[in-house]
């Protein structure tokens, strides 16, 4: 394990509520806080781009 990574670090300032709720949530899932924050924004991009793919085929069929 260990070794040099690939990822980019981001930073954001959030409540302290958001982030207690965050942290119950992780440690339910066995994960990091990083870890889970990744993989909501992954699945938000993802969303993202069907909406933007989608929007883009809808103006092409004009």
């Amino acid at each position: 394990m260990g070794g040099k990574t690939l990822l980019s670090g981001v930073t954001t300032y959030i409540s302290p509520e958001l982030k207690a709720e965050l942290e119950a949530w992780a440690q339910e899932e066995e994960r990091s806080i990083s870890w889970l924050l990744a993989k909501l924004i992954e699945n938000k991009l993802q969303e993202r781009r069907q909406k933007v793919s989608q929007a883009l085929s809808a103006g092409n069929q004009d």
